[in-house]
């Protein structure tokens, strides 16, 4: 009969592994260890997109309070941030009336604590110095918004913003007075007007369907130079 076993082989050792096995697990290793790492990351994004919803939840500081009612913040009737409000564009007069008390609030406590913030008895007179400092205001509220706000945000307030507009304030009314917006006097004209403006339909017309401009009729010529001669003579 005859013997069909195998011969073992030399030394009776095991047969090893073989080797495409080794490469299919080291293979498997591998994608795991990539695997978790993912996993790690999206657990990470997933925890940051959720502080993110409920610094936009939170919402924005309102003007309500004062500096003090900065942490607690107003919302919309809708429950979202408080929208931003240019004074110069003010059309509710309650809001108007809630908006400039709380800057007058914020400078006191604030704004005027700094050297070189003294404010010129006019200040009130002046649109557009209310609303630099508005701005400000609302600037500041946000750099220490108890959520949205950050060291980065009230560094930027303190280097950048505030001297910014501590300048431009001093420059518009550092030697103003209260007198000078009387009847008659520089600052008791009534404010500048866009000039030309009847013609801005023809203008637009014109770019929107060529991109071209016109060219300045004789009349309009005529009418920007009345309007250069009445400008010159108020700044006088």
């Amino acid at each position: 009969m005859t013997d069909t076993t195998e011969p073992a082989p030399p030394g009776n050792a095991a047969p090893g592994p073989d080797p495409r096995v080794l490469a299919m697990a080291r293979a498997f290793d591998r994608t795991r260890r990539k695997v978790d790492g993912l996993e790690k990351q999206v657990h990470r994004l997933a925890e940051d997109v959720t502080r993110l919803a409920g610094v936009l939840s939170a919402g924005r500081p309102g003007p309500a309070g004062g500096a003090a009612g900065d942490a607690a913040g107003e919302e919309d009737g809708e429950g979202g941030p408080p929208p931003v409000r240019s004074w110069l564009l003010a059309a509710d007069p309650d809001q108007a009336v809630t908006d400039l008390a709380d800057l007058i609030e914020w400078l006191d406590r604030v704004y005027l604590r700094y050297p070189g913030t003294e404010l010129a008895a006019c200040w009130l007179w002046h649109p557009h110095v209310i609303e630099e400092l508005w701005w400000l205001r609302r600037a500041h509220a946000d750099a220490y918004h108890p959520q949205a706000g950050s060291w980065l945000r009230v560094g930027d307030w303190h280097d950048r913003q505030r001297p910014a507009v501590v300048r431009r304030v001093r420059d518009a009314i550092g030697k103003c007075d209260l007198s000078l917006h009387a009847p008659g006097k520089p600052n008791g004209r009534p404010p500048q007007v866009a000039p030309l403006a009847a013609h801005a339909a023809q203008i637009a017309t014109a770019w929107a369907t060529s991109s071209t401009r016109p060219e300045p009729t004789p009349a309009q010529m005529d009418e920007a130079a009345a309007y250069l001669q009445a400008l010159h003579r108020s700044l006088r």
